[in-house]
């Protein structure tokens, strides 16, 4: 089991006004959703519910993921980072979902700005790959 989180399981959190106990499905799910959405912000994009539920190999339903978004969000929040969940949009509207609340688009400005890659960047990280290969 993973421990590259700032959760634990048996944890209690207060989201959006109930209590979520923090499982081991949660815990063992975070850093596999964290690499996917790292991935997408570094590109400065969205993933739909489906096309997150694949890229993080998830066994929750694409539209079970609220819950588990919503402790990504703590996650990231314990962290000192921007949401990472504001880049998971709905496939019909290409917006997060209505429990997510508001703000969703400052948010993933705030997630860009952290993460994403510039050009100048992108060149620094395939120069140190490069240089890890040899």
């Amino acid at each position: 089991m993973s421990t590259d989180t700032t959760v634990r399981v048996g944890q209690k959190l207060s989201i959006k006004g109930v209590t979520v106990t923090v499982t081991t499905t949660d815990v063992e799910s975070i850093p596999k959703i964290r690499a996917a959405l790292a991935v997408v912000a570094q590109r400065r994009g969205t993933i739909t519910y489906g096309q997150l539920k694949v890229a993080a190999s998830l066994t929750h339903a694409a539209n079970g993921l609220g819950r588990l978004l919503d402790v990504v969000g703590v996650d990231c929040r314990l962290r000192g980072e921007p949401d990472l969940a504001a880049l998971v949009v709905a496939a019909g509207t290409r917006e997060v979902g209505t429990d997510y609340g508001s703000g969703a688009p400052a948010e993933r400005a705030a997630v860009y700005a952290r993460w994403a890659i510039d050009d100048a960047g992108a060149a620094d990280a395939a120069a140190s790959a490069a240089a890890r290969d040899t």
